[in-house]
């Protein structure tokens, strides 16, 4: 699949599958790589490595500041998300939350964080 593919977009279905079979064989760091790998090629600028304090710290200021701007009704009513890269992003996103809620509580965060940040900036999917 990954050598025939004409375009990346073409290999998001297989990248998906088997960073599931990673993770399905706890093979959770592995998993993890291969999922930041295929955001960055989407364009969402993610790393396995331990965040830095100052940095988690910062990210979460940013999200409380955002976040304290809306209203929940405002939250509730966001907009669908419509940028085709966002929502593959974020369908990579959902199970490295899993993975590192399980094995990487530091990485987690930064899951986390980006999760947020693309529902404030692109608005809402099925992920």
């Amino acid at each position: 699949i990954f050598a025939h593919a004409k375009v990346y977009r073409d290999k998001l279905r297989a990248y998906a599958t088997l960073i599931k079979a990673l993770g399905a064989q706890h093979k959770l760091q592995d998993a993890t790589d291969m999922g930041f790998g295929v955001l960055s090629q989407l364009g969402v600028q993610c790393q396995s490595s331990l965040p830095d304090t100052s940095a988690v710290l910062r990210d979460l200021m940013a999200l409380k500041s955002s976040l304290e701007d809306l209203s929940g009704d405002e939250l509730l009513n966001s907009r669908e998300m419509v940028n085709s890269d966002m929502v593959a992003a974020m369908s990579f996103l959902q199970p490295l939350l899993l993975y590192n809620f399980l094995s990487n509580g530091e990485v987690l965060l930064t899951v986390v964080f980006h999760m947020l940040y693309l529902t404030l900036k692109y608005g809402i999917c099925e992920e």
